[in-house]
């Protein structure tokens, strides 16, 4: 199965966000348990969307101001999921 999962860090004075783009739908499945399996490491549980769509779809993984200005927790599960993924590289925004 080739990777065409891409991300986007969003980091904002409320809110710090990944955003995960796929457009396999098997992949869908992968996605969740991996942010599900990293919440219970962690024991960290952000606010998670998912929107599906014709070609695929997206997750947005948000963590609201007082869990990203007072721990690292948010950086490091952003790390965990995109390196569990197998995403290299994501853009900033």
């Amino acid at each position: 199965m080739s990777n065409s999962k891409t991300a986007i860090v969003s980091m904002e004075e409320e809110y710090m966000r990944l955003e995960i783009n796929y457009t396999q739908s098997d992949e869908r499945t992968q996605i969740c348990a991996t942010i599900d399996d990293i919440e219970k490491e962690l024991d960290l549980y952000p606010e998670v969307i998912h929107k599906r769509n014709d070609n695929g779809g997206n997750y947005y993984i948000e963590f609201d101001k007082d869990t990203y200005m007072t721990t690292r927790l948010p950086g490091e599960f952003i790390d965990k999921v995109l390196h569990a993924l197998g995403i290299e590289h994501c853009e900033k925004r």
